[in-house]
C-alpha cells in the first residue's frame, strides 16, 4: 500500500489508533496522514513513525483540510469519528449533528484536490431501503441507541447519509458498526446487508475492523454500499 495516502479523520480515538497500528504494520504501510484537533492524544510511537504526518485542524476548515490534501497528494479519506454519549444530550433529547454537518466541507476538499476514495464509519440504525431486511433482533438492537443515546444514533445516522447524498459522484464506502470490542485483528469479518443470510454478530473487534478497511482500500469491494459488519 505504499503508494496510497490516507488522510485519516478521528484518528485519535480507538478504532482510529487501531487503523493506524494495522495499517503501519504492514510490509509497504501508507503514508497516513492524521487530521485532528489534539496532537497531544496520539500515541508517541504513532507521531514519530516516519510513515505519519500529523495534520492539526478543524472539520470546518476548509483550508487547512484542503492544504493537507494537497501537501501530501492524499489518495483516501478514511473517518473513524463517531459521536460521544452525553448526559445531557440525553435530557435535552438534542439532536445536532456538528460531525455531519462538517462532511460538506471534508468532501468539497476532497473534490478540489481530485481526491475520489472516501470511507466513513456509521451505525445500523442507517437502514439501506431495498437492501436491509429486518429481524426482532435488529429491531431492538436499533432501539438502543435511540433511546439512550438519542444525538449519538442521529450524528451517525446523519453522517451516513450526508455521505450517500453529497458525495454521490465519489467512490464511497459506509462501514456500519456495532458494538467494537477489544478482541484479536485475526477474528474474522462478515460484511453485508442486514437479513437472513448475514452472518456476522453483534460485536466487533476494533482491530479486525481496521484490517477490514484496509482490505475494502484495497479492494474497493464495496464502493457505493453501507456494508454491516460483524465477527463471526
Amino acid at each position: 500500500m505504499d503508494s496510497q495516502s490516507i488522510l485519516v479523520l478521528g484518528a485519535t480515538g480507538g478504532s482510529g489508533i487501531a487503523f493506524i497500528e494495522e495499517a503501519l504494520e504492514l510490509p509497504n504501510p501508507p503514508h497516513l496522514v492524521l487530521y485532528i484537533r489534539s496532537p497531544s492524544k496520539l500515541p508517541q510511537h504513532v507521531k514519530s513513525n516516519q510513515d505519519v504526518t500529523v495534520v492539526t485542524g478543524g472539520l470546518s476548515d476548509y483550508t487547512a483540510l484542503d492544504s493537507a490534501m494537497k501537501a501530501h497528494r492524499v489518495s483516501t479519506v478514511v473517518s473513524f469519528l463517531g459521536a460521544y454519549v452525553s448526559a445531557s444530550a440525553l435530557v435535552t433529547r438534542n439532536m445536532d449533528t456538528p460531525i455531519a454537518d462538517s462532511f460538506p466541507t471534508v468532501i468539497q476538499a476532497m473534490e478540489n484536490n481530485k481526491v475520489t476514495r472516501l470511507l466513513a464509519l456509521s451505525t445500523p440504525s442507517y437502514w439501506v431501503e431495498d437492501q436491509d431486511v429486518g429481524s426482532w433482533k435488529l429491531t431492538i438492537y436499533g432501539m438502543m441507541p435511540k433511546l439512550f443515546a438519542p444525538q449519538g444514533n442521529a450524528e451517525m445516522v446523519r453522517i451516513a447519509e450526508t455521505v450517500a447524498q453529497e458525495a454521490s459522484h465519489l467512490d464511497w464506502t459506509i462501514f456500519r458498526i456495532p458494538h467494537l470490542t477489544d478482541g484479536p485483528a485475526g477474528l474474522p469479518v462478515w460484511a453485508g446487508y442486514a437479513g437472513p443470510s448475514h452472518k456476522g454478530g453483534l460485536n466487533l473487534s476494533r482491530k479486525s475492523l481496521a484490517r477490514w478497511v484496509l482490505g475494502e482500500i484495497l479492494e474497493e469491494e464495496w464502493v457505493k454500499g453501507a456494508p454491516f459488519l460483524g465477527n463471526y
